[in-house]
C-alpha cells in the first residue's frame, strides 16, 4: 500500500464526490491546502483575500453534505467561492484567477455546473434563490 501522507489531499479532489472519501483528519488537512493555494494564487493574481479563506471549511461542508450540482448553492458574496472553484474540477486552473482569459473571480455558470448563478457582490442570494425555486415548482421540479 502507498503511503499518500505526504501528498497534497486537493491533487485527489476533482470534484464533490471525491471530498466524501477522505476522513475528517483529512478534511481539516485539505483546508490547510486550499487556503495555502489561495493565498498563493491572490498574492499574483490579485482578488478578494478574506471572504475566501474565511469560508474555506464551510465550502468543503456544503460540498461534503449536498449532492452538488443537483442541489444548488448560492453564493451571497461571489468572493467567497475560491474554495468552491478549487473543489469543483477548476484547480487546474485555479492560477489563471482573474486574469485575461482565466477563471473569474465570482461564480459564473458558463465556468462549470457547479455555479448555479453569476454572482458578483452581495445580496444577491436570497432574491436568486427565491427566483430559482419559484422557477423549479412552476416547472413541477423538485426543490
Amino acid at each position: 500500500m502507498t503511503n499518500t501522507s505526504n501528498k497534497n489531499l486537493l491533487d485527489r479532489i476533482n470534484g464533490p464526490a471525491d471530498l466524501k472519501k477522505l476522513s475528517i483528519n483529512e478534511l481539516e488537512r485539505l483546508s490547510t491546502e486550499i487556503r495555502n493555494i489561495i493565498i498563493k494564487t491572490v498574492s499574483k493574481t490579485g482578488g478578494h483575500l478574506a471572504p475566501s479563506l474565511g469560508v474555506v471549511e464551510l465550502a468543503i461542508a456544503i460540498h461534503y453534505v449536498f449532492d452538488t450540482p443537483n442541489d444548488k448553492v448560492i453564493w451571497d458574496v461571489g468572493h467567497q467561492a475560491y474554495a468552491h472553484k478549487l473543489l469543483t474540477s477548476r484547480r487546474d486552473r485555479f492560477h489563471t484567477l482573474r486574469t485575461y482569459g482565466g477563471l473569474s473571480g465570482f461564480p459564473k455558470r458558463s465556468e462549470s455546473p457547479y455555479d448555479t448563478f453569476d454572482t458578483g457582490h452581495s445580496s444577491t442570494s436570497i432574491s436568486a434563490g427565491l427566483g430559482i425555486t419559484t422557477a423549479k415548482a412552476i416547472k413541477g421540479e423538485k426543490a
